[in-house]
């Protein structure tokens, strides 16, 4: 399917003979982009991935990427429904700076790559989803512990916390346990029964968080220890006061 999309460029020009020095002016295009069209037997659902919200968004599986379907939210603040191909136009392309028409061209066919058309509706290239343990606040039911799904990596947040789609048990189980070391126990029963994936498609799971992430932040990773270590919401709080403190004199 071809789509239109208006774009604006610099072109340097000389405003007449008597002048040396090339000045800049914008120039308003139309360019056509080409959005690839398929089938859903084409791209079968690999991943189907439930939240606390209770929605459920279903991960396709084409040319070794996964996709998702887009939103008008996502584009346009405040719209409701799917995106419709002619409003995919907003996401393409380069809106700031001074660009060659080349330049913007290219960005454009580059960004067109992103996205599909499946069966008329628009979809978008998507990372794989991850199970990560996430805690808030001092510990001790203050803040909490969950297990959650993210796509893709939070350096703030260690490997150890991260698990693909066909490790949820472990990642439950490291997640309870990280919940009672933290003395968040009014969240061990919840932990595990909101977000899920459930997988349809196992080759489709690639991610190997212990080789491809890092260790996390070392101050955000301090302050998890006091939390985990203290007796009360209390003392975590005021440990981690003095902590710092401390830090910001160095």
């Amino acid at each position: 399917m071809k789509i239109e999309k208006k774009i604006e460029y610099t072109e340097w020009y000389l405003p007449s003979k008597r002048h040396r020095k090339l000045r800049p002016r914008k120039i308003e295009d139309t360019i056509e982009l080409d959005i690839p069209e398929i089938s859903e037997e084409d791209a079968p659902v690999a991943f189907r991935v439930s939240d606390c919200l209770e929605t459920t968004t279903d991960y396709r599986y084409f040319d070794d990427k996964l996709w998702v379907k887009m939103y008008s939210s996502e584009v346009i603040c405040g719209a409701q429904g799917l995106l419709s191909p002619s409003e995919l136009h907003y996401r393409i392309g380069i809106s700031y700076g001074n660009h060659t028409k080349e330049e913007v061209v290219e960005a454009c066919k580059k960004d067109i790559q992103n996205y599909m058309l499946i069966d008329g509706v628009v979809y978008r290239i998507i990372d794989e989803p991850l199970y990560v343990c996430m805690t808030f606040g001092l510990g001790h039911n203050h803040g909490g512990t969950s297990l959650m799904i993210h796509n893709g990596y939070n350096t703030n947040i260690s490997k150890d916390r991260y698990f693909n789609a066909l490790q949820r048990e472990e990642a439950i189980k490291y997640t309870k346990e990280k919940a009672l070391k933290r003395g968040d126990t009014d969240d061990l029963e919840r932990i595990g029964e909101s977000y899920n994936i459930e997988v349809l498609i196992p080759e489709a799971v690639k991610c190997n968080p212990q080789i491809e992430h890092g260790d996390g932040d070392p101050f955000l990773n301090a302050l998890e220890s006091i939390a985990e270590n203290s007796s009360s919401s209390a003392e975590a709080g005021l440990l981690t006061i003095a902590y710092t403190l401390i830090k910001n004199k160095k």
